[in-house]
């Protein structure tokens, strides 16, 4: 059978919860210290924890912030219960 580039295909989902989830083969250029989308793109959670620490503790609990989430608590000083929505 021949595979196309363009059919989706499953992918394995490892116990690592540091490696970002998705397709594709091979080394990934993802970064999990600097933001690659939005308004603060190129920054690093460094950076953001000076400036707009608002912005990082909203983003630990946004779902676009998933693959952030450990660099954000290691950062800030994060304990799981900041992930808590009933506080």
């Amino acid at each position: 059978m021949v595979e196309h580039p363009e059919e989706q295909r499953a992918f394995e989902i490892g116990a690592d919860t540091t490696v970002p989830v998705g397709p594709g083969v091979g080394p990934t250029s993802f970064d999990p210290t600097r933001l690659d989308f939005g308004h603060y793109a190129g920054r690093t959670i460094d950076e953001l924890a000076d400036s707009d620490p608002d912005y990082l503790r909203w983003l630990e609990r946004h779902p676009s912030g998933v693959r952030y989430r450990t660099e954000i608590q290691r950062v800030l000083g994060v304990t799981r219960r900041s992930l808590d929505w009933e506080r």
